[in-house]
């Protein structure tokens, strides 16, 4: 039988309450990590004695990652109660509809503090603890529009870029004390997030056959799909890969669709 992928590791993993986070999570722990689950919802708890349940080895620890006290306290509890700490997923995000000209402080605040400052204080306070160790994996999760953006996606596209540009100045700086961070762009993948975003139109099926179209592998994605790319990310095969950024999305960004 061959030896799981992330045995002896232990991971953080934020906004593991549902979505992509959830998924990546449950996939650690199939694959023999020791999982800190992250989130300010209580559903965490669930996803927790769910990974118990499943003989798995997880904690929940409810942290507003938005302040770095909270990140502080995040990070020492994977020291405090697994012994280490070598895998980070910065995943917890959320997006806002508005453009350069229309989005106010507000938005912009909203959105860079969860997706692009949240991920700063996760890495600043959980490098040090890998550097105990002498390795350790970051995993960004980003998106698409870093590639290619829509209309009215500001400041959601800056704050993944911002993650991506990350990711790779950890590198550089860290990778000589054997720290790596890579980042996943996924596409349009269906969480609890996006379905509500497909409920705000009016024709919710008419809406839904027209984005399938524009992916070629014929499907949307599922959080599995990016929590399998994360597993690989994360584990020593890809002991080689730094600063890169793995496009998760069916195609959908390589697809030129005319209207």
């Amino acid at each position: 039988m061959s030896r799981m992928r992330l045995e002896h590791k232990v991971a953080v993993v934020t906004g593991a309450a549902s979505g992509i986070g959830e998924a990546v999570a449950r996939r650690f722990a199939e694959e023999g990590a020791c999982v800190i689950v992250n989130d300010i919802s209580e559903a965490g708890v669930r996803v927790v004695e769910e990974i118990v349940e499943a003989g798995g080895n997880a904690l929940f620890v409810h942290a507003d990652i938005r302040a770095e006290n909270s990140v502080i306290a995040l990070m020492e509890a994977a020291k405090t109660y697994f012994g280490a700490l070598h895998i980070l997923v910065n995943n917890a995000g959320v997006t806002c509809s508005a453009n350069v000209v229309t989005a106010d402080e507000a938005a912009w605040d909203h959105v860079m503090n969860l997706n692009l400052k949240s991920a700063w204080y996760c890495c600043k306070h959980a490098i040090p603890f890998m550097m105990e160790q002498g390795v350790g994996s970051i995993v960004n999760i980003g998106s698409t529009h870093v590639i290619r953006t829509q209309r009215n996606h500001f400041p959601y596209h800056s704050s993944k870029a911002g993650m991506l540009a990350m990711a790779q100045g950890i590198c550089v700086d860290f990778g000589g004390q054997g720290i790596r961070a890579n980042t996943i762009s996924p596409g349009f993948i269906e969480t609890p997030l996006a379905e509500t975003y497909m409920q705000s139109y009016p024709n919710r099926e008419q809406k839904r056959s027209a984005m399938l179209a524009t992916h070629p592998v014929g499907r949307f994605g599922k959080p599995e799909d990016v929590a399998n790319a994360a597993v690989f990310l994360a584990s020593d095969e890809a002991g080689f890969i730094a600063g890169a950024n793995l496009v998760v999305d069916g195609g959908r960004s390589v697809l030129q669709v005319f209207d």
